[in-house]
């Protein structure tokens, strides 16, 4: 059977939180840095979080969160104190993106950074993939940009934040069309993008398995749930 399946920019973040909640190895310790897809990561989890937001285009500018919560690790599926980020190669480290491309047919992810060191990227990022930690990207199409442009924080203005695109050179993305694999045993495939008033954003994809109807049923139902933790 094949699908013709809408997703709002919600609507995709609970696909892909959703479909992550049940890959994770929960026995493991899994780092989950700031960023909205891991919000609904956390959602689908049963893991209530505010504020847990780095940076975000928001009021539109590029907006920088400056009171944001201490990042989250879980052990066993439960929220643990550590007294610092000591990753290690068997842990799991969760990082969302702000852009994501291909290249011939290869998903790359890319993060942007206001702070002057690099921020995630540079103070948990970097440590997690020189230390073997198995990294995960999640990532939806509503994301997706052309090419890669190193661009920097060496500009003259901004419309807020000042950053820079720093790419991801270790990690898996993890997408809608992942999503739609391990959540339904479907097959995926982008047609269209874009929308209007609450619609703006959408991707729409075309989906081929027995399992169309489950997925039609999960956007209905998500599409509309932004969650009001966000911020």
């Amino acid at each position: 059977m094949k699908a013709q399946i809408l997703l709002t920019p919600a609507g995709a973040k609970h696909l892909i939180g959703k479909a992550l909640s049940k890959k994770l190895d929960l026995t493991k310790r899994i780092y989950i840095a700031y960023g909205s897809t891991n919000i609904y990561l956390l959602y689908h989890l049963g893991i209530e979080v505010n504020n847990y937001i780095a940076g975000c285009n928001y009021k539109h500018i590029l907006n920088v969160n400056e009171n944001r919560p201490k990042p989250i690790v879980l052990e066993n599926g439960k929220k643990i104190d550590i007294g610092e980020f000591d990753i290690k190669s068997e842990d799991i480290f969760v990082k969302g993106a702000n852009a994501l491309w291909y290249e011939d047919k290869i998903k790359y992810a890319g993060v942007l950074a206001a702070d002057k060191n690099g921020g995630t990227f540079g103070n948990f990022y970097i440590k997690a993939a020189v230390r073997g930690a198995n990294i995960i990207i999640p990532v939806g199409h509503e994301k997706l940009i052309p090419f890669y442009y190193p661009a920097t924080q060496n500009v003259d203005f901004s419309m807020g934040s000042k950053v820079a695109l720093l790419r991801f050179f270790n990690g898996v993305v993890y997408t809608e069309i992942e999503a739609f694999r391990d959540l339904f045993d479907l097959e995926a495939n982008i047609i269209a993008a874009g929308g209007i008033l609450d619609t703006q954003g959408a991707v729409v994809f075309e989906v081929e398995g027995e399992k169309v109807k489950e997925a039609m049923d999960f956007a209905y139902r998500y599409n509309s749930l932004i969650l009001e933790s966000l911020l």
